[in-house]
């Protein structure tokens, strides 16, 4: 049988190199590029030797076939392997550029506009793509925040604004601008460009947003590929479904038009005409949406389709899908691991190469199955989160979206409230599908980075080597291995050895786990000013990667955003047995978040007082609270202290107190192991009085990288330094933990902690 897909072997070669070339520093995952090359080596033995075989049975001209393709295999590894070195130098000199920017200055950033400006919370965000700073070219992404309404951009070519440059604690580039005179529009877009058409049918329906926001906001998302609109009510609805990827504008819509226009020109007997016009369809769509991966995925198939049309050299649908990957992969290497990437590609490799060899009822059940299978191992890797049997819900709800669209292209052509009102219908009935699928929806474990590139690389070995039935069946089982992996890394993670206590990397704010067998106690939440979902994006991810299902105990501290920010999220996706928080300075909007996430998790609550135990085999938890009132910072003076008694050892979590009550505690408290320094190294705590009390071994420190507060402060770390006291950071070690065995403490950071 003829391959219907010979440029999976370049596909594979060149997704190898990325991988070798980019892990060389990681002497794992160096060695696993190793025996990709070996792999790669064997494999085109056995073609060879496959040829050889065929050549004497009569099939002399498909023998010469895989000879050059080898040659290109081995060309298009080298060329992975020197693009990823490449790219790593220069994102080492684009860091080297910013660290010489001095951060109590302002920076004068420039960037073209590839988005618009989205609301979130109190505040305004505009992503670009890449900028310039100071005249620097920085290829990476930039997160731009603006504390009031910017002017609409309208056809703005591009901006520039003056602020503070830094990178957040997930290392993503971020640009505060304090005031509109700050910031300025540049250049027009010309009137034949493909992205002024976009922003002028945006034009048309922005009016209606005041009356129909959610409406205007779909029909932005839909037809015109501009999500940001769409507030977070929409996006979880769609996301706990399993169905977001049908939200937003991708090959679907591309899919659609190009095969009507297709059909069109075809029924009017004009063959030649449609492919020209597919080709030139495909060139103009990435240019009116973005050059996203599921726009590019569908614009280079459909343009390669017509090319090969055209110079009457047809080729197969399996084939397109490997040369529009390699395609992408050679114009944006940092697709790779990109998830809109991976994601699209993937969805539509396992309906053309899992379920198309089967034929009639078989491949309508085996389809949904094929989807779930590669999907499943990409959304636990980047969301930590799936809806299972969200396939089978994209299926059922495909037609609903389709009606939807077809409703949203009517509205930019002919914008009015009747016409928004069907829109906000057929929401409604997708809003009722995903509730239904989101049932089965929750928060899993990751699989290990090493199984999800062990399995791409055999799936894709599988696409090269094998045909038919048989090449499903492996890529079925390639794709099976980071899903297994992360199966069995949840279930040995249930429960410890011993006792640990970890200090998770939440960025600039607190959130301690104490582990001891199955027990778990969590003491704070984090969370940031400028992430509204820090608790699904950052803390869940941090915990459920650790096999934490069920929390004993949620202990708050006090009531500040960095410290209860992430809580509402544990109550109402974990088992929480109970809540403690303390009656003093309980108030504000993060307050009143973990009171609603009580009230629907159906969480008790217990008002913690002076002396409160918590006891289990393992763990013996003292609680002690502020009594008298404090004259300044008295949210931070009122913190719930922890003393936690594990095995032979003692830890002290103080959260934010500063000096007034460190001097209350100085009668109460007595020589610990483990200080978990307050107030983030704060200059205002860790008084000498207070260190010399509790005289503790180890002291850390949880606080953000480059925070703007300059913690920890210097007079804090030397005085943990005079006193002989090992010093763990989060800002430098990453996620610290502590494993408390034999009596005796081991410390270790995990700075590649996900985000």
């Amino acid at each position: 049988m003829r391959h219907d897909a010979p440029a999976a072997l370049p596909l594979l070669a060149f997704t190898a190199g990325l991988i070798f070339g980019t892990s060389v520093v990681h002497p794992r995952i160096t060695i696993f590029g190793i025996v990709a090359i070996g792999v790669l080596v064997a494999m085109a033995v056995w073609h060879r030797h496959s040829c050889l075989c065929r050549l004497h049975s009569e099939e002399p001209v498909q023998a010469r076939v895989p000879v050059p393709l080898g040659v290109i295999a081995v060309l298009a590894l080298a060329a992975g392997v020197a693009m990823a070195v490449h790219i790593r130098q220069l994102r080492a000199a684009e860091l080297r550029a910013f660290s010489a920017f001095d951060p109590q200055r302002f920076t004068t950033i420039e960037a073209d506009i590839d988005h618009d400006w989205a609301a979130r919370g109190g505040s305004h965000l505009l992503h670009v793509n890449e900028f310039r700073a100071n005249g620097v070219e920085i290829g990476q992404p930039l997160l731009i925040y603006s504390g009031f309404e910017p002017p609409p951009i309208g056809d703005s070519r591009s901006l520039e604004a003056r602020g503070f440059l830094r990178r957040n604690d997930r290392g993503v580039f971020t640009l505060s601008i304090k005031s509109p005179l700050l910031m300025r529009y540049c250049g027009t877009l010309p009137p034949w460009s493909p992205a002024r058409w976009n922003r002028a049918l945006a034009s048309r329906i922005a009016p209606l947003a005041p009356e129909h926001p959610t409406e205007v906001a779909l029909v932005e998302a839909l037809a015109l590929g501009r999500s940001e609109r769409l507030n977070d009510d929409v996006r979880d609805s769609f996301k706990r479904g399993g169905t977001y990827h049908l939200l937003v504008f991708s090959g679907l819509q591309i899919a659609i038009a190009a095969g009507a226009i297709a059909w069109l020109l075809r029924w009017i007997h004009a063959t030649r005409a449609s492919e020209w016009l597919l080709l030139l369809f495909a060139f103009l769509a990435p240019l009116f949406i973005g050059p996203t991966a599921s726009v590019s995925r569908s614009s280079i198939g459909i343009g390669l389709y017509a090319v090969s049309r055209l110079v009457k050299r047809p080729t197969s649908i399996e084939n397109l899908w490997c040369i529009a990957a390699l395609s992408r992969l050679v114009i944006a290497p940092a697709d790779l691991v990109d998830p809109a990437f991976q994601l699209t590609y993937a969805g539509a490799a396992s309906l053309l190469f899992i379920a198309k060899p089967f034929t009639g009822r078989a491949r309508w059940l085996v389809a949904p199955i094929a989807a779930e299978i590669a999907i499943v191992p990409l959304t636990l890797a980047h969301f930590h989160q799936f809806a299972i049997g969200g396939s089978i819900l994209t299926i059922v709800m495909t037609p609903v979206i389709f009606a939807m669209l077809v409703v949203a292209a009517v509205a930019c052509a002919f914008p009015s409230s009747a016409v928004l009102n069907v829109i906000g219908l057929l929401h409604a009935v997708c809003g009722a599908m995903n509730e239904a699928g989101a049932t089965t929806s929750g928060f899993f474990t990751a699989p290990p980075a090493l199984s999800l590139a062990a399995g791409l690389l055999a799936a894709l070995a599988a696409m090269s080597m094998l045909t038919a039935r048989r090449r499903a069946v492996a890529i079925a089982l390639a794709l099976m291995v980071p899903t297994t992996a992360a199966v069995l890394r949840a279930r040995a993670l249930r429960s410890v050895e011993g006792a640990q206590v970890v200090a998770l990397d939440v960025g600039q704010g607190d959130s301690i786990l104490v582990r001891a067998a199955d027990r778990v106690i969590l003491v704070d939440g984090g969370g940031r000013s400028d992430a509204v979902r820090f608790g699904e994006t950052t803390l869940l991810p941090l915990l459920v990667d650790r096999g934490v299902r069920r929390v004993d105990v949620v202990a708050l501290t006090h009531a500040h955003p960095d410290h209860c920010g992430g809580l509402p999220a544990v109550l109402d996706h974990l088992q929480v047995g109970s809540i403690w928080i303390t009656p003093r300075r309980f108030t504000g909007e993060c307050a009143e978040n973990i009171l609603a996430a009580t009230i629907r998790s159906r969480t008790p609550i217990h008002l913690v007082r002076e002396g409160d135990t918590f006891i289990e085999p393992s763990i013996h938890a003292t609680a002690f609270v502020a009594e008298s009132r404090f004259r300044r910072a008295a949210e931070n003076n009122s913190s719930l202290v922890l003393r936690l008694q594990i095995e032979r050892r003692r830890v002290l979590l103080t959260g934010d107190v500063e000096a007034e009550a460190e001097r209350d505690l100085l009668d109460r408290i007595s020589r610990c192991d483990v200080l978990k320094v307050a107030h983030h190294g704060s200059k205002s705590s860790s008084t000498p009085a207070f260190l010399d009390a509790v005289t503790p071994r180890i002291g850390v420190i949880s606080c953000g990288r480059q925070n703007r507060f300059g913690h920890p402060h210097p007079s804090v770390v030397e005085a943990l330094t005079e006193r002989r006291i090992r010093i763990w950071r989060t800002d430098l070690n990453g996620t610290v933990s502590l494993d408390l065995r034999a009596g005796r403490i081991f410390g270790r950071g995990e700075i590649d902690t996900p985000h």
